[in-house]
């Protein structure tokens, strides 16, 4: 198998780099490897926020303690848990079952679970937010259910896998478990600086992401632009097609004199509990990104901004609060200019 070279270059001279390992290098799991990934949870995905690491809360229904610790917990934007097992070597042949394991046990969590275990990691990284907040934050921009909660994703990482471990990951994706492999491959500069590199080893990208071929005229395009702006149409759709916690949010942001809005504020306003509001408020991003709903529009009419304590605050463009406004006096009647 082709593998990765790494070179130094000075001018056009262009010389090979060792590669290391991290037990040569004195390099740890948790005190190195890990930190890095914490650092960088890029690593992991596109827009993946750690939860926790070094968990090992678990137990069975007759609450005996489980000697387990997950090595890191994280997010992704769509919801869905991502369990992250590390090795500083080589894979072991069993660590895709030791992941299976945690995985099975993350799925038992609740997102009130898993939003103490976010506050708590915050705090011990410097950041205090409650578990409220935590899950304001979870629960709308990330997307976090019950429902996601129950199908995590597993990232394996370590220098190599044996095939083995290869094998039986091609075949865990193939039944349907959404499992990856990650390399890591440090090496030592002249100058003793270190250099890592982490690659995804699987799953590989499908033949046609490197064809071109000719343009389909019917094809459908996915992307993550914020689409067509708000206008008068979008908003009494969205105003006809919304639950009671999407109406007291857009309701609240948009009166002449909004201060702040949050949830409790929401779940008051629509006569439900904060629960019921995180729960309603979660499917709304996949409720614009639907086709089959026929918005224009993919982002909410309201933005967060997050205030010391990590406590969640929406607003709304001015603009677009008096068309929401003229919208809800009037919902088939108003026509007005499309708000950026």
């Amino acid at each position: 198998m082709y593998d990765e070279v790494l070179l130094t270059i000075q001018g056009s001279s262009a010389v090979p780099v060792d590669r290391t390992s991290l037990p040569e290098l004195a390099l740890q799991e948790r005190a190195h490897l890990q930190e890095w990934i914490l650092a960088n949870p890029g690593i992991l995905g596109p827009g993946v926020e750690i939860i926790t690491c070094e968990y090992d809360g678990w137990q069975t229904a007759d609450g005996e303690r489980v000697l387990d610790r997950l090595d890191l917990l994280a997010i992704a934007p769509d919801g869905h848990l991502i369990v992250a097992e590390l090795k500083r070597e080589a894979a072991p042949h069993s660590i895709h079952m030791q992941a299976i394991n945690y995985a099975a046990m993350v799925s038992r969590l609740t997102p009130h679970d898993v939003s103490e275990l976010y506050a708590a990691h915050l705090g011990k990284r410097g950041r205090t937010v409650d578990a409220d907040a935590a899950l304001d934050r979870l629960t709308t921009e990330f997307l976090l259910t019950s429902e996601t909660i129950r199908h995590p994703r597993i990232v394996l990482i370590a220098s190599d896998f044996p095939p083995s471990v290869t094998a039986s990951v091609v075949w865990l994706n193939e039944q349907g478990v959404d499992l990856s492999l990650i390399r890591f491959r440090p090496y030592q500069l002249d100058d003793k600086r270190v250099v890592v590199s982490f690659s995804r080893l699987f799953p590989v990208p499908d033949v046609e992401e490197f064809t071109i071929g000719r343009r389909s005229e019917t094809a459908t395009v996915v992307d993550d632009e914020p689409g067509a702006p708000w206008d008068a149409s979008g908003l009494r759709r969205l105003a006809a097609a919304s639950n009671s916690a999407t109406l007291a949010l857009l309701d609240l942001c948009a009166a002449e004199e909004p201060g702040y809005v949050g949830v409790a504020d929401i779940a008051e306003e629509a006569g439900i509990t904060k629960g019921a509001v995180r729960g309603q408020l979660a499917g709304l991003t996949m409720r614009l990104k639907n086709p089959a709903n026929g918005f224009t529009q993919k982002r909410w009419p309201v933005s967060i901004e997050w205030l010391p304590g990590g406590v969640a605050s929406y607003h709304m463009d001015p603009e677009l609060a008096s068309l929401w406004r003229a919208v809800r006096q009037q919902p088939e009647a108003v026509v007005a200019p499309q708000v950026q």
